[in-house]
């Protein structure tokens, strides 16, 4: 392989870099902000399929999980693309699947953060005026719901806010080898501070991220569509898997 084309969300651009040196075949990146998270499924599909049709290298590769399914129904046209077998990037920062979904069932009540996630929320108003969002940079305020919808509304909406983020019990905050590491560690320690949450540290395995770049895609992890192929959602443990397009 010649050159690759990694397209990755924003909160990843961090680790993909210090991988990326030590990475066999030439990269190209393409960071898609992280505000497409904030939008629906058919933004982020949008948004990624026109990225897969506009590369001219070899092959591109897509650092993305399902991601709430905006992966699902992308085609490859031209050459091959690859997709992790992820749920979501908080897998692909923990190095595998299985370790994802342990910690869930170990604690369900919890909201995971690394360095990119915290810095990369959208606060952009074009990006986030649109919808309420909950997060570090949480919009959600009275204030905000009054201006929208009025007093009488208001503390309702508020209310329900409340009810879908009381679930949570655990941060758990995945530590790369990111730049500012303890900056980022701190803010999440004091994000679980004002929510009164429990703060838990998990060291992060690059492992599976460094596979993507290093072109070891092994069918396990990945899945590789060949031109003419799209990618499809499966109801096993696989996730993903290919089919006719």
């Amino acid at each position: 392989m010649k050159r690759l084309t990694v397209i990755a969300c924003a909160s990843l651009r961090r680790e993909l870099e210090l991988l990326a040196a030590e990475a066999g075949p030439a990269i190209r990146f393409q960071h898609l902000d992280m505000g497409l998270h904030q939008r629906s499924a058919e933004a982020l599909h949008a948004a990624l399929q026109a990225a897969i049709d506009a590369s001219e290298d070899d092959a591109v590769a897509l650092a993305y999980g399902l991601c709430n399914r905006g992966v699902i129904g992308l085609r490859a046209r031209k050459v091959p693309v690859v997709v992790p077998r992820a749920h979501d990037c908080i897998g692909l920062l923990l190095g595998s699947s299985a370790r994802y979904l342990q910690e869930l069932e170990g604690a369900p009540g919890t909201y995971f953060q690394s360095a990119g996630w915290l810095d990369q929320a959208p606060t952009d108003s074009a990006i986030r005026q649109p919808d309420f969002t909950f997060g570090p940079n949480s919009n959600v305020t009275r204030e905000r719901l009054v201006e929208r919808y009025g007093e009488d509304n208001a503390d309702y909406l508020l209310g329900k806010f409340e009810d879908f983020t009381q679930h949570y019990e655990r941060l758990a905050y995945i530590a790369t080898p990111a730049p500012e590491a303890a900056f980022w560690q701190a803010a999440a320690q004091s994000l679980a501070d004002r929510r009164q949450w429990r703060f838990e540290r998990l060291e992060g395995d690059l492992g599976w991220l460094r596979r993507l770049l290093n072109g070891d895609w092994n069918s396990r992890e990945f899945v590789t569509l060949a031109p003419g192929e799209r990618l499809a959602l499966t109801c096993d443990e696989r996730l993903i898997a290919a089919e006719p397009g």
